[in-house]
């Protein structure tokens, strides 16, 4: 448990070391507090009615409401700081989470444990690591509040402190065993929880509102949702009951207790003949007695189940991150950039099924490499690995003889441009969409419109490039079709202008014609470039130096076009299947003109 709190308090000290300061003066104010109502009362009483001194009676009530105003003045006003603080050490937080999952490398996003990791912190975010520390604290506070009243009570009859820290005993076994059944619970509802909320994003996602209406999709989302939900709701029920039996326990523990400090009172009262003042002093003492005792008893349990999350932060935070994973070193610029798979394999973390088998391949600086494969051989996950979004299982990628890994990340990324199947669009203007943060470049920037396509839909938008997509954040926003998108990522592609352009079925959504229009100026643009091209559409990839074909992980075939042809191997097959449709597409644009 030590490791842990340890953990947490270096995080919160990281993010801001003064809310340590503030909770731990608060703390202090609190325990003035708490005993001038346990010892003030006995002298107001005690000179009003046992000995009457009504000018000191006046004096202790004047000061005593004077340091209570003052102290609960000061102590608002520190609160209200830690409340500031707080706030920003949560976006702080907030800002580290979300960089570490968008720097976690890439696998670990599509494995279904880290993703209930992840969902299982979002229902305990920092704020509730603040809160539990600052219960932490408070039953410090109450340590020493028990340890003084301990003293004053002892005064009395130590039997009372004893049946006090008895009842604290029970309550805590009860609660603890609670806390861990709560964990347990909530561990097994989040793969439910995640499905719950994927269909109902799926009913409140506009990019769905074709297919769900075209399809009417809505009954059987809904039947999905409402299995979905009833399982749910038999989880919170458990989770439900186990927090009722808990809270049973310890009200009726609580009464216990009040009806028994009450009675050994009335009998010390009758047996010791107590006068107001010491009853009071001791009424009071008891009652914070209790009060500190179960303020005690739930910051420990509090910290106990905090406990149980901060081993999955701390699990979430030890998966390997794409900076982590990579060396130090600067990247060497040059223009040649030559890569090497060497005996890689690759299969997902907990899957005994490879992806990718033993992969040897020599990808030349300058060359025009094509990648085909039946769907599911690998071919994007070959992609994944050389853009280093996955890691190797077994084997190695070079880059001119080194590690692809011995190199800084960021450094390394700055080698490729990229344009993915399911490449993103960003609700920014087409221009942001296109640069991001990039320095701007007017030449470069019409260049890679007109190369992808897109400068004569440019040209016809009001707002020009300054055009705002879809209408998340600006209602001028607009929707572009599928191969507009695809012509924009292009551009994005274009306009980075890396040594190195991967092409990962980057034009499915056009007409053949425009697809062959595309590659065509694609010849000119890589051009001294290494270019590696992911297709279906074989015929897209005729003017390629080099195909390699994967089937089922495996690179069977290599070559040239003509080359694997007359193999008449899985490349012949596949290209013949398509050639009723892919014949010679530049002639059928030739003959339409």
């Amino acid at each position: 448990m030590g490791r842990k709190i340890s953990f947490i308090v270096k995080k919160i000290y990281g993010y801001n070391a003064s809310w340590i300061y503030l909770v731990g003066l608060s703390e202090v104010i609190s325990l003035f507090i708490i005993f001038a109502n346990i010892y003030s009362p006995q002298y107001i009483f005690k000179y009003l009615f046992e000995e009457p001194l009504y000018d000191r009676a006046f004096m202790v009530m004047v000061s005593y409401g004077a340091c209570l105003l003052l102290s609960h003045f000061i102590k608002n006003n520190v609160d209200l700081v830690i409340a500031k603080v707080e706030e920003n050490i949560c976006n702080s937080y907030t800002v580290e989470m979300n960089e570490l999952k968008t720097s976690c490398m890439y696998m670990y996003l599509e494995d279904d444990k880290v993703m209930n990791l992840v969902n299982e912190l979002k229902e305990y975010d920092m704020s509730v690591f603040l809160g539990t520390m600052h219960k932490a604290a408070n039953a410090i506070a109450q340590l020493v509040t028990i340890v003084g009243i301990t003293a004053i009570m002892s005064r009395l009859n130590i039997a009372v402190v004893l049946l006090l820290l008895l009842i604290f005993i029970a309550n805590y076994a009860v609660t603890d065993k609670m806390n861990h059944e709560g964990y347990k619970y909530m561990t097994e509802v989040q793969p439910t929880e995640r499905k719950e909320q994927y269909c109902l994003n799926l009913m409140a996602d506009f990019s769905y509102g074709k297919d769900l209406r075209v399809y009417n999709m809505f009954p059987f989302i809904r039947d999905k949702y409402s299995v979905i939900a009833k399982k749910m709701s038999g989880c919170y029920q458990r989770i439900f009951f186990s927090n009722l039996k808990a809270n049973i326990f310890e009200n009726m523990t609580n009464v216990i207790q009040i009806i028994g400090v009450y009675i050994f009172l009335a009998w010390e009262v009758m047996r010791k003949g107590l006068g107001i003042g010491e009853f009071t002093l001791y009424f009071n003492a008891v009652n914070q007695f209790s009060a500190s005792i179960n303020i005690l008893l739930k910051g420990y349990l509090s910290l106990t189940k905090m406990g149980l999350y901060v081993d999955d932060l701390i699990k979430f935070m030890a998966l390997p991150h794409m900076d982590s994973v990579g060396g130090n070193e600067d990247f060497v610029k040059g223009k040649k950039f030559c890569f090497e798979f060497s005996h890689v394999s690759f299969r997902y973390p907990g899957s005994e099924a490879y992806v990718l088998k033993d992969v040897n391949l020599q990808i030349n600086s300058g060359e025009r490499l094509a990648v085909v494969g039946t769907n599911g051989a690998g071919k994007t996950t070959l992609i994944k690995l050389l853009l280093r979004l996955y890691i190797p299982t077994e084997g190695k990628i070079l880059l001119n003889g080194r590690d692809i890994n011995c190199f800084k990340y960021e450094e390394y990324a700055k080698v490729f441009s990229v344009v993915f199947q399911d490449f993103k669009l960003f609700a920014f203007s087409i221009d942001e969409n296109i640069r991001f943060k990039k320095a701007y470049n007017g030449q470069k920037l019409k260049s890679a419109l007109e190369e992808s396509g897109l400068a004569e839909k440019i040209d016809r938008l009001p707002l020009g490039i300054e055009t705002p997509l879809f209408k998340v954040y600006d209602d001028a926003g607009i929707e572009l079709s599928g191969g507009e998108g695809q012509k924009l990522g292009i551009a994005r592609a274009l306009y980075k202008d890396s040594p190195v352009i991967i092409l990962d079925e980057p034009t499915s959504a056009l007409d053949p014609v425009a697809e062959y229009e595309i590659y065509q100026r694609f010849g000119g643009l890589v051009k001294g470039k290494t270019s590696i091209y992911i297709s279906h559409r074989l015929a897209s990839v005729r003017f390629a130096d080099n195909i390699i074909v994967l089937d089922k992980g495996v690179i069977v075939e290599k070559g040239a076009h003509d080359v694997l042809i007359e193999n008449n191997g899985l490349y012949s097959t596949m290209y013949h299947m398509q050639a009723d449709y892919y014949t010679d597409v530049k002639e059928g644009s030739s003959g339409e003109s």
